[in-house]
């Protein structure tokens, strides 16, 4: 039975450059690392050399060349796992990372896709800050200036984001009560766990003008390598134009962006499944 979690697409190694000497190599190494980080258990020489389709003894002595640039190691059941130097590579690549700058062109695209303002915002105690955001191209639009907080329970961004969090941080956002920003606010904590919960179903919030009158938006959290929602993207715009009937398609377009940063953040399937795994807040 093939092992779990090595059947994915490796890099092409017929690519022109690649066809013969270092530079196949090269590439052929990659792919024997992509195999390998397939799973945190292992992966068997002969699997691995199945899956990226190289010859056992071609694949055994790449993997020896990579274990001692410590990128690889093997185990004592003789599988092989990813090595200590990627951990300090991708250590290096995530304090690179600036998560506004990372944003800003995908907040710009969805921006362009929905025609409604864009933000980008994170979580302070109680409340979500806007760290960024795109206005709408329509005259009248939504006004939230760069620095200005909301209450977190009652907006697309926050809710997004404590969707996510783990239950002791909804609980102490909770404790501090949930204001009635309007006549549509949820304000009973049960109904608000209720909606959290299917935030994590759809893949994304909704803010039915339980914020701001008259203003509809959807939100989608920003997870990075651990796991952790660090932020959320969100759309929002004049309940006329925002209708009930939009908010599918554009919750989807949001949680596609927000996935996009998630994963330059570091985000990744392994991590995806034991998020899903942890129970909502």
């Amino acid at each position: 039975m093939p092992e779990q979690g090595v059947s994915r697409a490796v890099p092409d190694t017929t690519t022109e450059g690649a066809k013969s000497g270092p530079a196949r190599n090269l590439v052929r190494a990659f792919a024997l690392l992509d195999a390998v980080a397939t799973d945190h258990r292992g992966v068997p020489l002969a699997d691995l050399a199945r899956v990226t389709d190289i010859p056992e003894a071609t694949a055994h002595r790449l993997l020896n060349v990579l274990a001692e640039l410590n990128v690889v190691r093997i185990g004592e059941n003789g599988r092989w796992r990813v090595g200590r130097h990627c951990l300090e590579l991708g250590a290096a690549y995530l304090e690179s990372v600036e998560l506004r700058a990372e944003a800003r062109g995908l907040l710009r695209e969805l921006n362009e896709e929905t025609g409604e303002t864009c933000a980008l915002g994170v979580l302070d105690g109680d409340r979500v800050v806007y760290v960024d955001k795109i206005d709408s191209p329509h005259p009248v639009r939504v006004n939230s200036g760069l620095g200005r907080s909301n209450p977190a329970a009652t907006t697309a961004l926050g809710r997004a984001i404590l969707a996510w969090s783990a239950p002791a941080q909804v609980d102490a956002v909770l404790a501090e009560g949930v204001p009635e920003r309007t006549a549509r606010t949820t304000v009973d904590t049960g109904a608000l766990r209720a909606e959290l919960l299917a935030c994590r179903e759809r893949g994304y919030s909704v803010d039915t003008a339980e914020n701001e009158a008259g203003i509809h938006g959807v939100g989608a959290p920003v997870i990075d390598y651990r796991g952790i929602p660090v932020a959320a993207i969100s759309v929002a715009g004049p309940e006329n134009r925002l209708t009930l009937d939009r908010l599918p398609d554009v919750g989807a377009a949001t949680a596609e962006a927000a996935a996009d940063l998630s994963r330059r953040l570091g985000f990744s399937p392994r991590v995806r499944d034991a998020v899903q795994a942890r129970p909502p807040g």
